[in-house]
């Protein structure tokens, strides 16, 4: 099974969600779209993936190997899987909160955290 993470960014840069995202996400989605460019020179086969699921007649089984092949690459390099995740998180995150889902963020110092989609019921905090 593909890392939805993966999934999510070969949707978006098959321009199939694309139009979902803010303006974040854009800036985000551009920076992968040229870690994979850069990458296209020593993998041809990323590269013909990423041109066929852009292309405007592209469709499921376009992006569908696009998402498999980023999940093969990044398993078989850890730098490259952590530059695309790094620069592709906001993307990731933008689309599952657009597809109906909850996303929850944190980031820093905090003493009480709950994080939830439905709570149905009381919370106490003592």
């Amino acid at each position: 099974m593909v890392d939805p993470f993966f999934d999510s960014l070969a949707n978006a840069l098959g321009g199939q969600l694309a139009v979902a995202l803010g303006t974040a996400a854009q800036g985000a989605l551009a920076k992968v779209r040229s870690l994979l460019r850069r990458r296209g020179d020593s993998d041809p086969e990323t590269m013909a993936a990423l041109t066929a699921a852009e292309q405007p007649s592209a469709g499921e089984p376009q992006i569908k190997a696009l998402a498999e092949r980023l999940d093969r690459v990044a398993q078989d390099d850890p730098e490259f899987d952590a530059e695309v995740r790094a620069a592709g998180s906001s993307v990731h995150v933008e689309l599952s909160a657009s597809q109906s889902r909850v996303v929850n963020q944190n980031s820093g110092e905090v003493r009480t955290l709950v994080q939830t989609e439905q709570i149905n019921g009381d919370i106490t905090f003592n």
